[in-house]
């Protein structure tokens, strides 16, 4: 009797570590889920498989579209998937197959050729992981994507080769006349 005891007794310990490292695993996969970036055209794919995404928070990884003299409608800054082709990469594409990044403000500056952006400089590089929150509307009968509430600690950009901490302020940016 005191031998079954002691096999029972054995046995809960083995289930209840178990347990205990199996939850620890959920937890470390989900936390290092969270903090992989997920390209544009993953993000677009999971949309359209129908996965959740609305308030989900993510790092989403991209090309920006930075674009201050396009007339187009809805020019905003957006990210494009990497691998977007060169002709692809202006404001009226990315609308519909990139997404939008809000929380970013540029505004003309005191003459045609200079903008004022805050919270950072989009035109530096154009690589960036931005953490925020996802969400979707409908134009018509096509989805689009913005993300919002950006936590710029948690965001990063890539320059020469190296991802870093993306500098916040307020910045005066010189655009080049189109001819």
């Amino acid at each position: 009797m005191a031998l079954q005891r002691g096999n029972t007794k054995v046995l809960l310990i083995a289930f209840g570590v178990a347990i205990l490292m199996l939850v620890t695993g959920l937890v470390l996969s989900h936390s290092l889920k969270e903090r992989q970036p997920i390209s544009i055209d993953e993000l677009w794919s999971m949309q359209y498989e129908g996965t959740g995404l609305e308030g989900k928070t993510a790092v989403v990884r991209g090309d920006t579209i930075f674009d201050p003299h396009s007339d187009f409608r809805f020019n905003a800054l957006y990210l494009v998937d990497t691998q977007t082709p060169s002709e692809r990469r202006d404001p009226a594409y990315a609308f519909w197959f990139g997404i939008r990044i809000d929380d970013i403000s540029c505004e003309t500056g005191e003459s045609a050729a200079t903008w004022v952006c805050q919270p950072f400089d989009p035109s530096q590089t154009t690589a960036f992981e931005f953490k925020g929150t996802i969400h979707l509307t409908q134009v018509g009968k096509r989805p689009v994507i913005w993300l919002s509430d950006i936590d710029f600690e948690h965001s990063r950009q890539l320059v020469d080769g190296i991802w870093q901490s993306i500098p916040l302020g307020e910045f005066e940016i010189s655009i080049a006349e189109r001819d």
